[in-house]
């Protein structure tokens, strides 16, 4: 089903949404990134990075204390 495809993306914590290109060398689609994946990815990043409600609870907030050292 990978083969024939229009469009495959991963999901996760650590990958985000990366779209992904080729399986097994054979493109996936046309190779680049189609519209649904786009609006997904818009939708996501628009949340992750608050300029959007996040009304699907995916965030978690973390307290951090004023003066918390950097790198140490």
């Amino acid at each position: 089903m990978l083969y024939i495809a229009d469009e495959v993306f991963f999901t996760g914590t650590a990958a985000e949404n990366p779209p992904i290109r080729s399986v097994d060398k054979i493109s996936v689609g046309k190779g680049t990134i189609r519209t649904g994946h786009e609006a997904i990815q818009k939708e996501f990043y628009a949340i992750v990075h608050g300029e959007k409600a996040d009304r699907f609870k995916w965030l978690t907030p973390v307290p951090v204390g004023s003066k918390q050292p950097v790198g140490v």
